[in-house]
């Protein structure tokens, strides 16, 4: 908690020698936080932020593995492919240090493990039959596996799963903002995808199993025994929005709204939930549709504006 600000003394009261102080311990102040604002202003200029260097350590330990401590790993050798290649190292026909004959001794293994220079991906050409009923009139198209009943005219050409599903990967599992993904896709596979193409596939999936699983958790967060709420800005298309999280010992969902009312909270968490909702001082939850439910104010949130309160 803050502590109590010192209460500022009747200037009218004070000797000019007193005031002559009070004035350079101000100046000495105000040269302290603009120096500090302008550090802050050159950290947000940089591409990436600095080691840290204000505090560094006296005497700081070398990198790596002590002797004697933890397990100690060789990297394994990678499982021999048909594409490997074999190079012979061609032994010196004499001693380097003294010009003396060799004897073969053993024969040592070592590899380099790398990436293709220029990646090419892999395609699949299908030749679709398309044919017309002579009954009916309607057209009859040609199927194999993998390839879509409506794959054809402006979406006739696709990127298969296994590219779709390292774009996703990279985007949802390492956080790579998704208009860097195809960037980063090109280099790594040589695939051509849009940041378009990959939001449009990850709405796609979601109307499936997934969009299944995630109706389940929505669900299941009604029936456990205390969920934590927290809430934080969001973007869509430009204009704000909100990104509500809600997170128990089961797991955690999440909604994007363009508001966040009691009626946006209702649809995890509703008005006769029986549990114990853990929010922040959002007004959503003091919401007189919430009276009757057991909630548990945020402690840091009650701190945070105790120190407000105490500092004004």
């Amino acid at each position: 908690m803050a502590s109590k600000s010192p209460v500022p003394p009747n200037l009218a009261e004070l000797t000019r020698e007193e005031l002559v102080a009070i004035i350079i311990q101000q100046g000495q102040l105000i040269a302290e936080l603009q120096k500090r604002i302008e550090e802050l202003l050159r950290k947000d200029r940089r591409q990436a932020s600095p080691f840290s260097r204000n505090n560094p350590k006296a005497d700081p330990k070398p990198p790596g593995r002590r002797a004697g401590e933890g397990s100690f790993t060789r990297r394994p050798s990678p499982p021999e492919e048909p594409t490997d290649r074999q190079i012979q190292a061609a032994a010196p026909r004499e001693c380097p240090h003294c010009g003396g004959g060799l004897d073969l001794e053993r024969t040592d293994e070592a590899t380099v493990l790398d990436i293709p220079n220029n990646v090419k991906p892999v395609v699949t050409r299908y030749s679709v039959s398309v044919c017309r009923c002579r009954k009916c009139g309607k057209r009859v198209r040609g199927q194999a596996p993998g390839l879509a009943p409506d794959q054809m005219g402006a979406t006739a050409h696709r990127l298969g799963p296994e590219a779709m599903t390292a774009a996703h990967d990279l985007h949802y599992g390492l956080g790579i903002p998704v208009r860097k993904v195809p960037r980063v896709l090109m280099a790594l596979t040589g695939v051509r995808v849009t940041a378009s193409a990959i939001t449009q596939n990850a709405m796609k999936r979601s109307e499936g199993a997934v969009g299944a699983a995630y109706e389940t958790l929505r669900h299941q967060m009604r029936e456990c025994a205390a969920v934590h709420t927290d809430d934080t800005g969001w973007r869509i298309g430009g204009r704000n929005a909100y990104l509500m999280g809600f997170d128990s010992d089961r797991a955690a969902v999440y909604q994007i709204r363009t508001q966040h009312r009691n009626e946006e909270v209702q649809e995890i968490i509703p008005a006769d939930y029986g549990g114990v909702l853990i929010t922040d001082r959002g007004v959503s939850y003091d919401a007189k549709v919430f009276d009757g439910m057991r909630q548990q104010k945020c402690l840091a949130h009650l701190l945070k504006n105790i120190s407000m309160v105490l500092e004004t």
